[in-house]
């Protein structure tokens, strides 16, 4: 039996080559439900979910479930309490394919780029819209990811006409991201249509413009008018040399000198046939390009990617395994969680045994996991990149792993495990990578914030602040912003603390490759105080806050997206939100909609009275 069953656009369910229709709308999204929640859900749970106003919410749930026995066919199995759906081995999903499929296979997908269950209207369950309303989101966010990786696969083997095209397919899909046109321009001058390229860089400044009211970042004009290399002025230098010449010179602050080194080194080992040195040139630009060059990602990960392909041509696998990290470190950034798992599981598979390597590696994991609060997993893996990164003596993933285990406390609300580690973290940045620790200075200030420190909160974030700027970093500006408007609203100054709130998602905003994560924890801080000072601009934050923490999946936020809407009285939000966050082991959440749940009990019972 070959059975398949597409959701993505209009849903259409194909079984031995015949068409087959479920007779209710409602079955196409118990179908939907069942396949995307990603864990077991009850009889009385679905009921309630799809058919709130049923007279007989769990009879119509029974005849949903007959409805789609009778279409998905005898080899389907739909039974139990809670409900368990299986499917035979070789059935084809084309959502679980969005999810977790590998580009090459998702990119015939009929429906790829189309909204989950196009033309499929629920009327009267409030709920069930919110959810699908996310998911809907969050398939968009893992069909941008693999458009992405396509365009830079395909840029690394030269296959440059397919890459122009999956570039153009990613500006169509999300036209305000600007990471995106940054990439397509990179495609239209590999493909030496300079011209092209002048003209989207021109059509996309108008449509920021027009959308937002403010210009693309510089990043984008750059990528059009990317100095030209000549290599006779470089020709008595070997690759080597010029390899330690542009790493020193990046490593003294001189970033876009060493940049054009390393671009002439790759220019010049393209020339040689040492694939080796190739890729290791091609390593140290991509590193340099998304860790210092300001919004440099998509010319970084296309080096990268172009790495990987030259590593393993000649079994060199250690290198290979770095290119994967910094893949892995760009998509972390960029919120693309499924994907960087995924290259963390290659980079871990070419560096066994290499555990300073590994230390890395896992500190990449475990911020991955953390950013969409899978928080025991998470202390699992950076503890272990902890233990690993003191046993080699390598200060820098050491610092960074300490940082993450930090936040982690910090979000989970034990403040006491999280303050040791922060102060170590920033003791050893300080020693080793200043240019990481406003970081951790930022969050021991939210410790300082919570416990009612206000003085030594502001004045580490007015620190923080002022160096995140120094080092002109939008992200460790944005965060420290983002606590200082948060103490200026405990001190009593409302106004301006809410403006700071505002100001703070919009300075991660800057660069296109700046970390999603934080973006989306400043504006999380604005929808909170937004409601509490009854803003009439709440809803629009968070509207902002929902679309990028569904896109990018980070379950924590977005449950607390659904936690702010039901402050603001929307139906369905609360118990969505309840259900979701039944996933997440975070005590500290739990006590927040414990409180939500009691004020909302205590309001009804108010209103009984009178």
């Amino acid at each position: 039996m070959t059975l398949i069953i597409e959701l993505l656009g209009h849903p259409r369910l194909v079984r031995d080559a015949v068409n087959w229709r479920p007779k209710g709308r409602k079955s196409w999204c118990l179908l939907a439900y069942l396949l995307l929640a990603n864990q077991p859900v009850s009889r009385e749970r679905l009921a309630e979910l799809l058919f709130p106003a049923a007279d007989d919410p769990l009879g119509a749930l029974r005849w949903s479930l007959s409805d789609l026995r009778r279409v998905l066919g005898p080899d389907c199995k739909l039974f139990g309490n809670p409900l368990v759906i299986t499917l035979p081995s070789t059935a084809f999903v084309d959502v679980n394919l969005v999810r977790r499929g590998r580009w090459e296979e998702s990119l015939d997908l009929p429906g790829l780029g189309q909204d989950l269950l196009t033309g499929i209207n629920v009327s009267g369950s409030a709920e069930f819209e919110l959810w699908l309303f996310s998911e809907r989101h969050r398939l968009d966010g893992a069909t941008e990811a693999i458009l992405h990786e396509a365009t830079l696969a395909c840029l690394a083997e030269g296959r440059l006409n397919d890459a122009l095209k999956w570039a153009s397919r990613l500006v169509d899909l999300n036209p305000l991201d600007e990471a995106h046109h940054v990439l397509l321009v990179q495609c239209l001058r590999t493909v030496g249509d300079d011209d092209g390229a002048v003209k989207h860089v021109k059509y996309c400044t108008d449509l920021f413009r027009q959308e937002f009211g403010v210009e693309p970042s510089p990043v984008l004009q750059e990528a059009s008018c990317q100095p030209t290399i000549n290599l006779s002025k470089t020709r008595p230098y070997s690759v080597q040399a010029m390899l330690e010449a542009g790493e020193a010179a990046i490593g003294a602050g001189a970033i876009s000198q060493g940049l054009q080194t390393l671009r002439e080194a790759v220019a010049l080992a393209r020339q040689g046939q040492n694939h080796q040195l190739l890729a290791r040139v091609l390593v140290a630009l991509g590193h340099a390009l998304v860790h210092v060059g300001r919004g440099s990602d998509e010319e970084g990960g296309a080096a990268l990617h172009e790495a990987v392909v030259r590593a393993l041509e000649v079994g060199d696998e250690c290198t290979a395994a770095i290119a994967y990290r910094e893949l892995a470190f760009a998509d972390l950034e960029r919120g693309r969680y499924a994907r960087a798992l995924d290259l963390v599981d290659e980079a871990k598979r070419f560096a066994a045994g290499d555990d300073a390597e590994m230390a890395w590696i896992e500190c990449i994991e475990g911020a991955c996991l953390s950013d969409q609060a899978r928080y025991s997993q998470s202390l699992k893996i950076l503890s272990s990149a902890v233990q690993r990164a003191e046993r080699t003596e390598s200060p820098e993933a050491l610092v960074f792993a300490r940082c993450w285990v930090g936040r982690l406390h910090l979000l989970r609300g034990e403040l006491a495990e999280a303050t040791p580690v922060l102060e170590q973290a920033l003791e050893e940045a300080r020693a080793c990578w200043m240019a990481l620790a406003p970081l951790p200075e930022s969050l021991l200030a939210e410790v300082h914030l919570l416990t009612g420190d206000l003085d030594t909160a502001e004045s580490r974030l007015e620190r923080a602040f002022v160096m995140g700027r120094q080092l002109d970093d939008p992200c460790l500006e944005s965060i420290a912003m983002r606590g200082l408007g948060l103490v200026a609203v405990a001190q009593g100054q409302d106004s301006r603390g809410y403006q700071m709130l505002i100001d703070a998602p919009r300075i991660s905003r800057r660069l296109p490759d700046s970390y999603r994560w934080i973006e989306a924890y400043g504006l999380d801080a604005l929808c909170r105080v937004a409601i509490d000072q009854e803003q009439a601009a709440a809803p629009h934050w968070i509207a902002d806050l929902e679309s990028l923490a569904a896109r990018c999946g980070m379950r924590e936020l977005f449950v607390r997206v659904l936690l702010h809407k039901a402050m603001l009285g929307e139906p369905g939000a609360f118990e969505l939100a309840c259900d979701l966050a039944t996933a997440i082991d975070n005590p500290f959440l739990h006590k927040t909609i414990a409180q939500i749940k009691l004020r909302k009990v205590s309001h009804a019972g108010s209103h009984g009275h009178h």
